[in-house]
């Protein structure tokens, strides 16, 4: 059988990882995280690259944190932490940081400290004793089509179409809402599936804060609307994996999960320090996340 050539460059889940654990923690105003940013080297202009740029914004200007990911089969030595240290000086950098999923030999954190860099290990753990089995459950929700009517009082009057329908604050009316809308009216039993569904009906929700201005200037008070609609509704599960991440100054063990949707991605951790335990979330097109500890019943992550 033909092995499918994988297109994914070496270390890069182990690259990615870091990054979404660095887009977690720092989820605070002034703060941005990007991946695979590229700067300008100061001597060459050459663009050079590194794995994680964290960029707090203040009063003085942008501070670059850079986050060199190293995923390799031996642990890092000094010739990997003096090539890290001169790019960051040439590109701009004012802290540096090395993660090594193998760890560092001991000339190697000593040369780091001496480049005021900071060393950090991210290894895979087999249990830690805050949390037991856990599995992380997702549902994607996808809308393939929705219809709606708006109801108006007509006291008597009819409503000569074209007509366009606004807002209280007189702006044209989008559409917004209207997913939130039907979700509200599902069922318990609709909203949790345990596999993947197709849904399609119909609700009725009160709408009075819209108007409607027919083809005749006449305006008519909006009273509720009509949602016809069909939902594919997508359930997946997976198991939550371990990891450490420490340094010299922080030690955190995290325990995280990651589900990819067809259009959509999902990511959930709790990570413990001495402080106690911290949910992070970071999704696109998850509308709702559940967590499964043991045997327990399925509880939502909000």
């Amino acid at each position: 059988m033909k092995e499918t050539a994988s297109h994914e460059r070496p270390g890069q889940r182990f690259h990615n990882f870091v990054s979404t654990l660095e887009r977690m923690f720092a989820q605070q105003d002034g703060v941005t995280v990007d991946s695979s940013l590229r700067l300008p080297d100061k001597d060459t202009g050459r663009l050079r690259e590194h794995d994680v740029v964290i960029i707090r914004r203040t009063h003085h200007g942008p501070n670059l944190t850079a986050i060199e990911c190293r995923d390799q089969g031996r642990k890092v030595g000094v010739p990997q932490i003096e090539a890290f240290a001169k790019k960051c000086e040439k590109t701009g950098i004012h802290c540096g940081i090395v993660v090594a999923a193998n760890g560092f030999t001991s000339t190697a954190r000593t040369k780091a400290k001496a480049l005021n860099l900071t060393c950090m290990d991210l290894a895979e753990a087999e249990s830690f004793e805050w949390i037991g089995t856990v599995t992380i459950v997702g549902q994607f929700h996808n809308f393939t089509a929705i219809e709606a009517c708006v109801g108006v009082v007509e006291n008597g009057r009819k409503v000569t179409n074209p007509s366009a329908i606004y807002t209280s604050d007189g702006l044209p009316y989008t559409g917004e809402g209207i997913q939130s809308l039907i979700m509200d009216k599902l069922s318990p039993e609709a909203r949790n599936p345990t596999t993947r569904q197709t849904l399609n009906g119909q609700i009725v929700a009160p709408m009075e804060e819209l108007y409607v201005i027919d083809a005749l200037g006449q305006r008519f008070q909006a009273k509720d609307i009509t949602c016809t609609y069909a939902l594919e509704i997508e359930v997946t599960e997976r198991p939550i994996t371990l990891h450490y991440y420490a340094g010299e100054s922080a030690a955190l063990e995290i325990a995280s999960g990651q589900i990819t949707f067809s259009s959509g991605q999902s990511t959930l951790a709790f990570v413990k320090s001495k402080d106690g335990v911290v949910g992070y979330l970071v999704s696109t097109g998850a509308l709702d996340h559940r967590v499964k500890i043991g045997n327990l019943p399925e509880r939502r992550f909000v």
